[in-house]
């Protein structure tokens, strides 16, 4: 089968390699749409902890099964799945606990040897796989990954209705979490993006108001819009230290912060603005499969459109050069780029 391997840093090439064979407890998928996230560029750049080159990544992903395992009880041949890319060990305390995203010794798709969603066939196990409705197409799927993360974000904040939300940074999981924020019922919702067609996009899809930060303060925006009091709650989507710092400071007296960003590098901030104001600083890992239900039901009632997102499509033969150009900030426009499958 055909895979985009990162071979070395700065380096990606399609391969030919065996197809997986999945083991009793996993099925064997046929990838038909698989989607490039950021975490996928700062591995090829060599910038990701634990996505390290040579591998092969990609953890967003929708496909077909054509073979099962012998212990595989519900999940059938032909079924069309959106796969959830990561599962715990299943006996430590935050397993059993059903939080398994934040399980020390889980696995992950695309990580190591376990070939990932840049490829034409994957294994995943039984739990892993989400029966996708019939009208879902292979591009949403795969696109449930990034929505699912802006989903379990909302659900750590819990944010009640007629609140004043920011969420800074515009990119998929930016415009995925506006999409989830949205639900909630608030007041306005406030985004910032340095690009003018993600500023217009989030626009078109439920943002209330649109935030230049090259040329305007975003704090004294959001300051402007809430009458002085700042937002109840403010999403962090960008890692950048500023962006913190404007998050900070625009988060009203006992609002909430939440990180869903992945800052890589130690940084620093204000532990007063926090302490001061008696606001909370809250983190967010992922989603479990409580997430992926709801987003998939939520879908289902068409509560959640997330095709304008899925903003360019290419096949896997013209992913070296595309992977390539985003390393180097090209497409800042994109907020989702795909990789479909015949």
């Amino acid at each position: 089968m055909k895979a985009l391997r990162f071979s070395h840093v700065g380096r990606s090439e399609i391969v030919e390699i065996s197809r997986p064979i999945p083991k009793p407890d996993e099925v064997l998928i046929r990838v038909k749409a698989a989607g490039i996230c950021a975490s996928d560029i700062m591995a090829f750049k060599g910038k990701h902890s634990y996505r390290i080159p040579p591998v092969i990544t990609g953890h967003e992903l929708a496909g077909e099964i054509v073979e099962r395992g012998s212990g595989i009880s519900t999940l059938k041949i032909g079924d069309r799945v959106a796969v959830e890319p990561h599962i715990g060990c299943g006996i430590c305390a935050l397993c059993r606990q059903g939080h398994y995203n934040e399980c020390p010794n889980k696995r992950l798709l695309g990580v190591g040897d376990w070939i990932g969603a840049f490829s034409e066939y994957v294994v995943a196990a039984e739990p892993m796989c989400h029966v996708m409705p019939g009208t879902m197409s292979f591009e949403e799927g795969a696109a449930l990954e990034p929505l699912c993360v802006g989903l379990h974000a909302v659900q750590r904040a819990n944010p009640r209705i007629g609140e004043r939300i920011a969420v800074l940074g515009c990119g998929a999981i930016g415009m995925m979490t506006l999409l989830c924020a949205k639900l909630s019922g608030p007041e306005k919702i406030i985004v910032t993006d340095i690009s003018p067609f993600k500023r217009e996009t989030a626009l078109g899809n439920g943002a209330d108001e649109a935030v230049d930060p090259l040329n305007q303060d975003p704090v004294q925006e959001v300051l402007k819009t809430t009458g002085g009091a700042g937002a109840d709650t403010v999403f962090v989507a960008v890692s950048h230290e500023a962006v913190l710092d404007q998050a900070l400071r625009m988060c009203k007296r006992m609002g909430q912060v939440v990180l869903i960003a992945s800052f890589g590098e130690k940084i620093l901030f204000a532990p007063r603005d926090v302490q001061l104001y008696e606001r909370s600083l809250i983190g967010t890992l992922m989603y479990t499969s409580d997430d992926y239900r709801t987003a998939i039901a939520l879908w289902g009632k068409g509560e959640l459109d997330i095709r304008p997102l899925i903003t360019r499509r290419i096949t896997l033969d013209q992913a070296p050069p595309v992977v390539a150009a985003m390393a180097e900030g090209s497409y800042q426009d994109a907020v989702k780029t795909v990789i479909t499958f015949d």
